[in-house]
This record gives structure tokens, C-alpha cells and sequence, in this order.
């Protein structure tokens, strides 16, 4: 396949992921709103993933096992991707969530500087701005409501931020060796083992209709948005991919506004603005690889 259209369906698959995760926001807030919470959520989405994606490789007839060498690496993502989340939801009951999506959402700064100290690309004025640009959008996006701080929520938030970007760097070397489908399994099972001695007793399912469906529509956005996560990981460098998954949260809120009825102050939309153009323009920018 050539380079040009491997790039091409990895941004596809990128922007999918970013609308996928981006989506389950506001399914979150109905959910909670009815009776469920967060671990219940994960719970859900690692179980539901893990017994889908595992029902596909059997009708696929494809093997569950995996290269010898690539364990490790799979077994880390897997653990590393889990905490992550874990850490950040917790982050969220001590800290503002805008605060706490925004320390998330450095990790592409961080896989940007590891690219860069790896020789993975060469530093340039313009890669840096495209990068800081976007954080920046992010942060106008996010700046509404009271700030309510915590030492411990910030090291937590911080804790996923590094967690974000490890999947992402160990994501890129592995996810084109291993079939995206068989990586997301197992993914999904280790993130199963670890969510279930978390949860079990705070287990909360939605008590209406509507929150339950909530929940089945999280689940799904979820299983289509890991799944894309490694296809385009599979085809793009993890500085790109992650980039691109800065447009997550401007989705979040964009669908706040429109099935929630939330209300953007001007440099909130002024965020959101900017992080759309500096993506577009990234899209058409090709930074110079070592």
C-alpha cells in the first residue's frame, strides 16, 4: 500500500477514534444522571468489548494467540491504557473535569517531545507551534465554571496524561505486527481483569430506560473508537495519531451544546475554532522524519 493512502486511511481511522470517544461524554452525563457511575461504565464497555471482539476472532476462525515478542508490550498497553482511565476518572471526583481533561490532553505534547528525543522527528518551530497552538485551544475550549484544585487530583490526571501517551508510543511499534481486532481482545481483557476487583462493589447500573440505552450507546462508541484507535495507530506515527485525538474534547463539547443544551462563552468557541483550523492545517503540513 502506498505510504500516501496508508497515511490517508490512518487519519481516517484517527478522526473516528476522536468521534467515537468524543461521543461518549455526553452519554456519560445521562447515565450518572440516572443511578450509574464510572466504574460501572468502564465495567460495561471492558466486558461488552471483551466478549464482542472475542465472539469476532471465533467466527473470523482467527487465533487468540500472540507472538512471543509482542506479549510484553501488549500486556503493558493493556495495564498502563487501564490505569490510565482509572486514574482519570478518579482524578474527576477532587478536581474540576475541564481541568482534568486538560492535564489528559497533554499526552500529545508529551509523545511529540519522546518522538523527538527518540530522532523520531526532527524538532522544528512549526511542528512545536502546530502542537502548543492546539493545547491552547484546548485550554480556552475548557476555561468555563469554578476551577476546584486537589494535589492528589492532579498528580492523578498527570498520572493518566503519562498512561495516555505510553499507549500511544507502545501502541505505534506494536499495533502494525498484530491484527488490530486480536489487539483490541486483548486490550479489553486485561483492562476486564483489572476494572473487576475496582468495580464490582460499586456496581450501579442506570434505572430507566434511557440511561440504559445511554449505557449501551457508550459501550458501542467505545468499541468502535478502540478499535479505530489501533487501526491508526497501525498506520500512523503516535505523534500524529495522538494529535488528531485532540479534536476528542472539542467534540465532547460541541455535543454538550447540541443534545445537552450547554452554553460556549466566545473563547470557548474561540477554543474550538482553533483547534479545528490548526488540525486542518495540520493534516496538510508533513513534519520531517530522522
Amino acid at each position: 500500500m502506498p505510504l500516501k493512502t496508508k497515511a490517508s486511511i490512518g487519519i481516517f481511522f484517527a478522526l473516528a477514534t476522536a468521534l467515537g470517544l468524543g461521543a461518549i461524554t455526553t452519554q456519560a452525563k445521562i447515565i450518572y444522571s440516572d443511578g450509574g457511575n464510572a466504574l460501572t461504565v468502564m465495567l460495561v464497555r471492558f466486558l461488552i468489548s471483551t466478549l464482542v471482539f472475542g465472539l469476532l476472532i471465533c467466527i473470523r476462525r482467527d487465533s487468540f494467540k500472540v507472538e512471543r515478542q509482542l506479549i510484553l508490550n501488549l500486556v503493558l498497553i493493556g495495564v498502563v491504557w487501564s490505569i490510565a482511565m482509572i486514574c482519570y476518572l478518579l482524578s474527576v471526583e477532587s478536581i474540576s473535569v475541564s481541568l482534568a481533561v486538560l492535564i489528559l490532553y497533554a499526552y500529545p505534547v508529551l509523545v511529540l517531545i519522546y518522538a523527538m528525543l527518540r530522532k523520531q522527528l526532527k524538532p522544528s518551530t512549526r511542528l512545536l507551534s502546530i502542537f502548543m497552538l492546539a493545547f491552547i485551544g484546548l485550554y480556552l475550549a475548557l476555561s468555563s465554571g469554578e476551577i476546584k484544585l486537589s494535589t492528589m487530583g492532579l498528580v492523578l490526571a498527570g498520572l493518566a496524561s503519562i498512561g495516555a501517551a505510553i499507549t500511544f508510543i507502545k501502541g505505534a511499534t506494536v499495533a502494525p505486527l498484530i491484527n488490530p481486532l486480536l489487539m483490541t481482545f486483548w486490550v479489553s481483557l486485561i483492562g476486564l481483569i483489572i476494572i473487576i476487583p475496582i468495580a464490582y462493589s460499586q456496581f450501579s447500573l442506570p434505572k430507566s430506560t434511557s440511561g440504559l440505552l445511554a449505557l449501551f450507546t457508550a459501550t458501542l462508541f467505545y468499541m468502535v473508537a478502540v478499535l479505530c484507535q489501533f487501526q491508526a495507530l497501525a498506520r500512523l506515527p503516535a505523534a500524529a495519531a495522538a494529535f488528531i485525538l485532540n479534536l476528542e474534547p472539542v467534540i465532547s463539547i460541541l455535543l454538550a451544546v447540541l443534545v445537552l443544551n450547554e452554553y460556549l462563552n466566545g473563547l470557548q468557541w474561540l477554543g474550538v475554532a482553533l483547534v479545528i483550523s490548526v488540525l486542518l492545517v495540520s493534516i496538510w503540513v508533513k513534519p520531517e522524519q530522522t
